[in-house]
């Protein structure tokens, strides 16, 4: 009630301002104070119970069926074969700035909570599958996978934040005996470097482009977690809204094909094989656009590939 009174006595004081010389630096100062209030109402105060997430190509939603919209790293008629990916150490963010902690639950299957080993604590992590084993991605599995779900604290959240990959203190186990969701050989490498963060593999031109994601410069024993790589290739995603809050019954994070790959050329035989990819030039702009420092392995903060929709 206090927003809708605040509001209508500024825009009373608009109409009013035909006797106030016409003060025009007044008024532009009243519109906004009243956008900022009702982009505030808009964003009322909840708890976040799950997160969506979907894969397009321009506007375009990607699946295995016929080919990928648009142009993929200058190909057209691309077809998926594979994609995944892990995210984990999921963060809201409230509309002051501060990011509070998103919980993923345990399921056994999709997503892990966070807990602790001998090694050190690590945060919850989740699989990501948009592939279901038809058309082109028949060597696949049937089910896929687009909702995290977790609990949270009641806020008034803009935005939300998460990290491409497997923690540190899970990403250098043994995946035989691994639980879920990290006991799927085919998202994994080798002991030193861990786990495919991101696997996306596509069909043009008769060639198989691969895109695998993982830690590069890797070194250690081999009965837990190594020393930390010289290329942790870990992106951290951040993403917020202009006005209206972050909505999850609403708001889905968005991976983009089609500016994941800009600047990539899959015409030839150039991205057939990015495995990490910081030390491949045709790769590096994959790596660029996912948020990723090519001669670092940091997180630059500069991805394009996502967005909220």
């Amino acid at each position: 009630m206090k927003y809708v009174i605040t509001i209508s006595i500024i825009l009373i004081s608009l109409s009013c301002n035909k006797f106030a010389a016409n003060n025009n630096e007044d008024k532009n100062k009243n519109i906004a104070a009243a956008t900022i209030l009702l982009n505030q109402r808009k964003s009322t105060a909840a708890s976040v119970s799950s997160i969506n997430f979907n894969v397009v190509s321009g506007t375009t939603n990607v699946s295995c069926s016929g080919s990928i919209a648009g142009t993929i790293a200058g190909a057209t008629n691309a077809k998926l074969v594979d994609l995944k990916f892990y995210v984990h150490d999921i963060k809201l963010i409230s509309s002051d700035g501060s990011k509070v902690d998103f919980s993923i639950t345990t399921d056994n299957k999709w997503q892990m909570a966070a807990g602790s080993n001998a090694f050190g604590s690590y945060p919850g992590v989740a699989l990501l599958d948009f592939e279901d084993a038809t058309g082109n991605c028949s060597s696949g599995t049937t089910e896929t996978n687009k909702t995290i779900y977790g609990t949270s604290a009641v806020g008034n959240y803009v935005g939300v934040e998460f990290k491409v990959g497997v923690p540190f203190y899970l990403n250098h186990m043994n995946v035989s005996t691994a639980a879920s969701p990290l006991n799927i050989s085919a998202m994994y490498w080798a002991w030193a470097s861990g786990y495919k963060f991101a696997k996306i593999e596509f069909l043009a031109n008769s060639n198989t482009n691969m895109f695998h994601l993982g830690s590069g410069s890797c070194s250690g024993n081999s009965t837990g977690p190594v020393n930390p790589c010289g290329l942790p290739n870990r992106p951290t995603i951040s993403l917020t809204k202009t006005s209206g809050g972050f909505d999850a019954t609403r708001d889905t994070i968005t991976l983009d094909l089609n500016t994941l790959y800009n600047g990539a050329d899959a015409s030839g035989t150039g991205i057939t094989n990015c495995m990490a990819g910081n030390g491949i030039a045709a790769c590096q702009p994959i790596i660029t656009n996912i948020g990723i420092t090519v001669s670092t392995g940091a997180s630059s903060g500069l991805q394009t590939a996502f967005s909220l929709k």
